[in-house]
């Protein structure tokens, strides 16, 4: 253990329903599509709905299993990834370190490749849930639909939400019969660990300007990206955040995210997820002091903002481990409660103060105050506006290929020089965005530039058995430059027009259409109007309340 210092001891983990990390109130959902999606599972066995779940799992996520481009294991076994040290363990999942076993390709040797497996036991959930089972069936429900969709949100993001910013999963690999879900992730520094090295290091001097505004410039990107595609991290911090040893930034940790798909959903948008101490106001009052449904308050993509003032703060005064700066763990809500703007919070907290002026800038404190601490959500900025803000325009370079070069130099390599944990210093997608999901051909010339450019239509037709199921055929819109397409399919599991895990089934399937689309237009030089529909029928996994489905989609493009 001594060996992986600098990587994560402490890994979230997939955690029941009931029992959240910080004892987290939920806030009711959308009880009649929850009703209709789950409709019947409370006559069925354990074995039953363990079974369902395995196997809808497995048939969703093989679509993902792996990166067709940088191909691993997909299945975790001693012959093919050498397990090493312990992480972390919980009731609920475990993160061992681990080195993939590459093929032998004629004469050539390749190095066995570093990662960590981390392995969620939704089995183990699962049981908790039906033990625990209420008198009220919408209780019952809730806790499955949640389980459900934090699953389907991890995977998705991991899988094709694509920046170079955003942590990617190497393999998913679903044990049917254990009910497993391990996901194969890069093994990289863990900001939590490499800034309890530099206070240790350093003496408890605070982080340097330089180093704290470069790590926020690339998060920002991170969260811009996120952001456009209405999806909440909902849990910015440290423990959540790594970093590789060529200093890109990258953010993890996608099972608290949500994405906001219309104005029902803003509004239901209450349940305060997260780490208390990282919380906005508005999470820390719906934690601690609402107690009925109209008491609650909205929040929005500006508590992520929030979180990165307390992230700013954190490596400033190590908040909220330092023991003399005085600032209250739940400091957000007392600004609220009081009025208090950021800046008179802390006035009479003279280390703090002092320390956000020995980290290199006089005027941190102000900014904070006007810009993430601001009491008011409408009035934090958004992702993309700090980066063009005063913090990453003065203390960040030109380049971020230069800022990258920094942190390398005056961060990671005075706190781990020798790499301890023997890291690769650049692997495929570590440091840029090296492909996305579209056929590797599409970027021999500007084919991809021309997919990403064009819009297209699709409309969905979902049988339940025989069935169609009521809602399909809507004719909804996306382009491949942005994440639209997810946002039509969480639109359409809003809507009980699909499963959750049809999700990513659907999504690829689609994409392969596109893909087809763009080849046909290639052939007639552009020429839209000679391009036919493409369509497919394809299975879907199974749902509680039905074995055999299945799906056809026609893709088109948008005049």
């Amino acid at each position: 253990m001594a060996t992986e210092l600098f990587l994560s001891r402490k890994i979230s983990n997939f955690l029941p329903l009931q029992q959240s990390k910080t004892s987290m109130k939920k806030i009711p959902p959308n009880l009649p599509m929850i009703n209709n999606a789950l409709e019947g599972i409370e006559q069925m066995s354990r074995n039953e709905i363990r079974g369902k779940f395995a196997r809808a799992m497995k048939e969703s996520f093989q679509y993902v299993k792996s990166d067709i481009r940088d191909e691993w294991h997909t299945e975790i076994t001693p012959e093919k990834y050498a397990t090493g040290d312990l992480l972390f363990e919980g009731r609920y999942s475990s993160v061992v370190t681990a080195r993939s076993y590459p093929a032998f390709n004629g004469f050539t040797y390749v190095e066995p490749r570093p990662c960590i497996i981390k392995t969620k036991h939704i089995g183990a959930i699962l049981d908790d849930i039906l033990r625990d089972q209420c008198d009220v069936k919408e209780t019952f429900q809730q806790k499955i639909f949640r389980l459900l969709r934090r699953i389907v949100m991890e995977v998705y993001i991991l899988n094709r939400v694509r920046h170079s910013n955003i942590m990617h999963a190497h393999a998913t690999v679903v044990t049917e019969h254990s009910l497993c879900l391990q996901l194969v992730l890069p093994r990289l520094y863990q900001l939590e660990q490499l800034i309890d090295k530099y206070r240790h290091d350093k003496e408890g001097k605070p982080m340097n300007i330089c180093i704290i505004a470069m790590i926020i410039r690339q998060l920002c990107r991170a969260l811009s990206y996120l952001h456009d595609a209405n999806i909440i991290h909902n849990d910015i911090q440290p423990e959540n955040i790594y970093l590789t040893r060529g200093g890109t930034v990258k953010l993890s940790n996608f099972i608290n995210s949500r994405m906001i798909v219309n104005e029902q959903a803003a509004e239901m948008c209450r349940t305060p997820d997260g780490t208390p101490d990282y919380m906005c106001a508005e999470k820390q009052y719906n934690l601690k002091r609402a107690t009925i449904a109209t008491d609650y308050k909205n929040y929005s993509t500006s508590a992520d903002i929030w979180s990165l003032g307390v992230l700013i703060l954190h490596m400033v005064s190590y908040y909220p481990n330092e023991r003399w700066h005085r600032l209250p763990r739940m400091f957000a809500l007392q600004m609220g409660e009081r009025r208090m703007p950021f800046r008179w919070m802390i006035n009479d907290m003279m280390q703090l103060c002092i320390r956000m002026t020995q980290c290199g800038d006089g005027r941190l404190k102000q900014y904070l105050n006007d810009t993430m601490l601001n009491l008011d959500p409408s009035a934090r900025p958004t992702a993309r506006q700090i980066l063009e803000s005063y913090l990453i325009t003065k203390w960040c370079n030109k380049s971020l290929e230069q800022d990258k070069n920094h942190l390398v130099k005056r961060f990671i390599y005075e706190l781990d020089w020798q790499n301890r944990s023997k890291l690769d210093a650049d692997g495929y997608n570590y440091n840029a965005c090296e492909a996305k999901d579209i056929p590797a051909d599409f970027y021999w010339d500007d084919t991809w530039q021309k997919l990403e450019k064009q819009s297209f239509a699709y409309r969905l037709y979902v049988y339940d058995h025989d069935h169609l199921r009521i809602g399909s055929k809507v004719e909804r819109y996306f382009t491949h430059a942005d994440n639209s397409l997810f946002q039509t399919l969480m639109l359409a599991v809003d809507a009980n027009h699909l499963e959750m895990f049809d999700v990513i089934p659907v999504d690829q399937n689609i994409r392969n259409l596109c893909f087809l689309l763009i080849r046909s237009a290639k052939y007639h030089r552009y020429n839209l109007a000679k391009c036919e529909a493409e369509e497919v029928s394809f299975d879907l996994p199974p749902s509680f309340h039905c074995d055999m489905r299945s799906a056809k989609t026609v893709v088109y493009f948008k005049d």
